[in-house]
């Protein structure tokens, strides 16, 4: 008899390659990292923290800095150890174990495993053919869960809610409506002011995507003060140390740097999708993220991933229902994008494993 719950004994590892590819667009990441000269100034307000004291709790600085780029009050704000501890934090504090929450498939897998975790069930809403959210789907699903997480723009699809739909959801789900809103900076479109005047909608942000602070582990919520209030009990304390906190107030008031990059990867996103729309057999779905996910109609997906591999070039790899024969490429550098497509197009016209020169 095993001393671990056996819906955690039955969870699969959570694995993304992390190997050091020639070219690695495979976990949405910013492409370029965080300048030396804005580093530096990081480590200096480190060193002269007290580093045998206890962090700041209510982390004043970072969250002073993140209502003046939200345009909202700092009571409205909730920070912690990433967006997973955001979401592990919103199913403690709305979810007992066995009830329910919705979200859609294909979606952020995190959702379902932390939730899964907790013995919470899942209620997972089919994406309609063309990967738009089925709103009527999502609405009867939600008649009894306590909680409905979506992202917008979705990952691993890039598509997104509409400011009506959410509104729709908002105006018959009576549970707590969760937007992912990772990737915001990318698609430029927000439910911030709806969340303004509607309760219980709750915003999910992060520092790991546009930011380019995924080796940091920072994240945080938005939503009306009481709700925050009592959402904040049930957070971690201490989780957000001094590294985070100076890292995070540091870059958003020094935003000039990774708003110019992510006017290149908006940019970028567009020639690159342009550019698989004319690949014989390459099927891109439109994208407002940092990514787009392309179907491989001649070639099987985890071949062409292998023989991408094989020539440096790591992309994801779901293989999971509704996703078998797609692939998703983060939207890189131009000089990565390019790399990409020449190996794309070398191993779709029968060029082998030998990778090209570029």
């Amino acid at each position: 008899m095993s001393i671990i719950k056996s819906n955690v004994c039955c969870l699969s590892d959570y694995h993304v390659e992390q190997c050091q590819a020639r070219v690695k667009l495979n976990q949405n990441e910013l492409p370029l990292d965080i300048p030396p000269e804005l580093k530096e100034e990081v480590v200096q307000k480190l060193s002269r923290e007290c580093w045998n004291r206890y962090p700041s709790d209510d982390s004043f600085g970072l969250i002073a800095a993140i209502a003046e780029y939200a345009g909202i009050p700092a009571n409205d704000i909730v920070v912690g150890n990433g967006s997973n501890e955001m979401i592990q934090t919103l199913l403690y504090s709305t979810c007992d174990s066995g009830d329910s929450i919705v979200t859609v498939q294909p979606g952020f897998s995190m959702y379902k495993r932390i939730a899964s975790v907790m013995n919470i069930a899942v209620k997972e809403v089919p994406l309609l053919q063309d990967f738009a959210f089925d709103l009527d789907g999502l609405i009867e699903a939600g008649k009894d869960a306590r909680l409905m997480i979506l992202a917008t723009p979705n990952n691993p699809t890039g598509t997104t809610l509409t400011l009506t739909q959410i509104k729709q959801l908002a105006g018959e789900f009576l549970g707590l409506l969760v937007l992912d809103e990772a990737y915001y900076e990318f698609s430029r479109e927000t439910a911030l002011e709806i969340s303004r005047e509607m309760e219980h909608i709750i915003i999910l942000r992060t520092f790991s995507k546009a930011l380019g602070l995924a080796g940091l582990r920072l994240g945080y919520m938005l939503g009306k003060e009481e709700l925050i209030k009592d959402i904040r009990n049930a957070r971690m304390p201490f989780s957000v140390g001094h590294f985070q906190q100076i890292a995070g107030e540091h870059i958003l008031k020094n935003r000039y740097w990774w708003q110019q990059k992510v006017n290149m990867i908006i940019e970028e996103r567009g020639s690159l999708y342009q550019e698989l729309t004319g690949i014989e057999g390459i099927c891109p779905i439109p994208s407002k993220a940092n990514f787009i996910l392309f179907e491989s109609q001649n070639i099987s997906a985890s071949e062409l991933f292998q023989n991408l591999f094989n020539r440096g070039v790591i992309v994801r790899w779901f293989g999971t229902p509704g996703l078998e024969n797609m692939l998703r490429v983060t939207i890189g550098t131009a000089e990565e994008n390019d790399i990409f497509l020449n190996e794309l197009n070398s191993i779709l016209l029968g060029g082998g494993d030998e990778p090209d020169t570029v």
